[in-house]
């Protein structure tokens, strides 16, 4: 104890020596930061800094989408982008305050995107620039969607045509205009996400003689009352925010003065900091520099705004001849506390560690997933916690050539194992308590899930910044990749009725033979992905929902994708386990016509492919839009059955589909009749199948009611693509 108390004596007494009180003794008031440009290269146009990576002029950029101009024949000069020919407002560079990870930013001003409709069409508007291929994406931790006008509906979507987020907003016939933007006049969606891309979907349904409808993505801080007002000419610009990154710029000589951190997106760039007490560029040779102000300082110094001040000591000659005379004395017991010393250093890294640990732990939701999968008693004794150290090894440290996918939640990496198993691990990307919950939502459905045609959990880490789930390798792909693919020639009609009888059973699956009903949600083609033997396995539960046996449906806010998303739902976020039958539904219509689900280039009535479906059926024209090979290997009969169950699961009521249970049992009854026909066909002669595409008394469904039924389908369907 002893030793413990004099330890703790020295301790104080080498940090008052070597770290003195600071002052606030100045520098002289002009100072010489170090260099933020190339040698020889012009490094301000007007009031804008250039730091490298960006430049004007040949050899003073790093690569061409670095390149800037100024424009001198303005007053004050103006700094261009050149790349997309933006204004360029302000370049970050270094913000000793931030937190590392954060990428840098650059703010242009983006011109604003105006439409003018009288009427109720739909209009598409793609973002001002594309900046996939280039280091920048729109910020999502800055940037908002601004809507100004009066009586539209906006979406908001990705290049997938994923809803990202949308608004609406009306008004008098006196237009109003507020900075609340909450829908009288102007409504706003704030990116939840960084972006490359993006497209906004109006839907106009004012009667007014000017429905304009104004809209541009700007920098949710210097929102103003004047930038919604719909009256504003198109020519009129925005600041918005981008996120860069720079990729391989550094040189390792520098590597003792800065550090550099990989981001998200794209994986191959880093942002770049100097280190505490150095200042600068640090993606310059040697651009991490002591200032010229802080040389002379013994004790180090510091930076108050645009000037270097010393630290200096409050300690006279004779509190240092005190401390002086302490630390000798103490060097006795100093020595003998050395065995002590080396056993305090290891229990304060071990107890950090822990800490560590149980941060993320406690971060990524382990408490929260032990207290669910306790209540659901769901846990899967077979899965196993991985530790980081055997995850960094099985991906190669998370290298972007092992990356198989990136998600709406997270990126996919292939991963090798100590035992040489192939597995697949995802890595999320929390950013707040719901992408948290998401996560662990997808713990406690796949840990409740064990069928041959679910991707199999194989287990979970906890100790990371970000958590972590270990799944089964699917190694080919998934199946709307293998659909549009021209040469995916395998696709056979035998093939297709195969791949949806095993989703069939695995969704009707997840709704009636789990421990809980779980509805999946997000049933598409991108989601069934196909292993080596081309079976089946559904994925991707990061926004499925557990219902109590008792329940029909429950009341949720929309999640999906457009074009499978179930119109029931859409309209009234009341969710069921038909949602998932719709869904389905499109799949099996995208599988007979090898078409997608949303089409932008066509027309309104074929935009949606479930509707362009109830249309064809509804006027005998379904073998018309039949890919031609299944026209080839199937019967008239075998199609006519399957069309019949496939207008079944497109139903806009979801009591008039029928069960997952049901729609799996009509798919298995159809491959076995292919399956006698085959046989009945190889015993009597090679069958001729009939190849007219058109027969005119093809008429599936006999229902005196139909048409009727088939418009408000129909109405519904348009509406749901095309949101008021």
């Amino acid at each position: 104890m002893f030793y413990n108390y004099l330890f703790q004596i020295i301790l104080v007494a080498l940090f008052l020596w070597v770290h003195p009180f600071p002052t606030a003794a100045s520098t002289p008031p002009t100072t010489a930061d170090p260099p933020i440009a190339k040698p020889g290269c012009q490094d301000i146009c007007g009031n804008v800094s250039i730091p490298y990576p960006f430049g004007i002029g040949n050899n003073c950029y790093h690569t061409p989408p670095y390149a800037v101009t100024c424009n001198t024949s303005l007053l004050p000069p103006k700094l261009f982008l050149s790349k997309f020919d933006l204004e360029v407002a302000h370049i970050t560079l270094n913000r000793q305050d931030s937190v590392a990870l954060y990428p840098h930013t650059i703010v242009v001003k983006t011109q604003l995107q105006k439409t003018c409709n009288n009427n109720t069409q739909d209009v598409n508007i793609n973002s001002s620039i594309d900046l996939s291929g280039t280091p920048y994406l729109f910020s999502g931790d800055f940037n908002s969607l601004i809507v100004g006008g009066c009586g539209s509906s906006t979406l908001l979507l990705d290049r997938s045509d994923t809803i990202l987020g949308g608004c609406a907003t009306a008004c008098d016939k006196v237009h109003m205009v507020t900075n609340k933007c909450t829908g009288r006049g102007c409504c706003s969606i704030d990116l939840k996400t960084s972006l490359e891309f993006y497209r906004v979907n109006i839907s106009s349904y004012g009667e007014g003689v000017n429905d304009c409808t104004n809209t541009m993505l700007i920098n949710r801080t210097v929102i103003e009352n004047e930038v919604v007002n719909p009256s504003l000419s198109e020519f009129a610009v925005v600041p918005t925010v981008l996120e860069w990154a720079s990729n391989n710029i550094t040189a390792d000589s520098d590597k003792l003065n800065r550090n550099c951190y990989p981001v998200a997106s794209p994986p191959e760039n880093y942002v770049c900091y100097c280190n505490y007490g150095y200042y600068g560029n640090p993606y310059l040779p040697s651009g991490c520099q002591v200032p010229r102000e802080c040389k002379g300082c013994k004790q180090g110094c510091f930076k108050e705004g645009s000037q270097y001040r010393c630290i200096r000591s409050n300690h006279g000659p004779k509190t240092r001849l005190i401390i002086l005379l302490v630390l000798v004395g103490s060097i006795v017991g100093l020595m003998l506390c050395t065995g002590n010393i080396s056993c305090i250093y290891l229990c304060i890294k071990k107890r950090r560690h822990i800490k560590m640990k149980e941060k993320f732990f406690q971060q990524n939701g382990g408490f929260l997933l032990k207290q669910q999968l306790s209540l659901n008693q769901g846990y899967n004794e077979s899965m196993k916690i991985f530790t980081t150290h055997e995850l960094r090894e099985a991906t190669n440290n998370y290298s972007k050539h092992n990356i198989l996918g990136r998600g709406g939640f997270g990126t996919v990496y292939k991963g090798i194992l100590p035992d040489n198993q192939v597995v697949a691990i995802k890595k999320s990307m929390v950013s707040d308590q719901s992408q948290v919950e998401q996560f662990i939502n997808e713990v406690i459905i796949l840990t409740q899930i064990k069928h041959r045609n679910v991707v199999k959990l194989l287990g979970c880490c906890l100790e990371t910044e970000v958590p972590l789930l270990v799944y089964e390798f699917v190694s080919n792909g998934n199946l709307f990749e293998h659909i549009h693919n021209d040469g995916a020639r395998w696709l056979s009609w035998g093939n297709c009725l195969r791949i949806s009888t095993e989703s069939a059973n695995a969704i009707a699956y997840l709704h009636s033979a789990a421990s809980m009903p779980i509805i999946h949600r997000d049933i598409k083609s991108s989601n069934i992905l196909l292993d080596s033997n081309f079976t089946a396995k559904i994925a991707d539960f990061g926004v499925s929902r557990l219902v109590s046996i008792d329940q029909t449906q429950v009341t949720t806010l929309v999640q999906g994708t457009f074009g499978y998303l179930d119109p029931e739902y859409f309209l009234t976020s009341h969710l069921s386990e038909k949602s998932d039958v719709y869904s389905f539904g499109v799949v099996l219509v995208e599988l007979l016509t090898k078409r997608k689900p949303i089409s932008w280039e066509t027309g309104l009535e074929d935009r949606n492919l479930a509707m362009h479906f109830i249309s064809s059926v509804k006027n005998n024209q379904f073998f018309d839009i039949l890919e031609p090979q299944l026209l080839k290997e199937a019967s008239q009969e075998q199609l006519v059955t399957i069309a019949e169950l496939v207008e079944k699961c497109l139903s806009v009521k979801g009591e008039d589909r029928p069960s997952m249970k049901d729609v799996a049992r009509e798919l298995e009854g159809l491959m076995r009749k292919v399956k006698d026909s085959r046989s009945d066909q190889h015993n009597e002669g090679e069958h001729v199948l009939l190849s007219e595409s058109r027969h005119p008394s093809f008429q599936p469904f006999e229902d005196q009611n139909i048409s009727r039924q088939l418009n408000f389908e129909k109405d519904l369907i348009i509406e749901m693509s095309s949101p008021r």
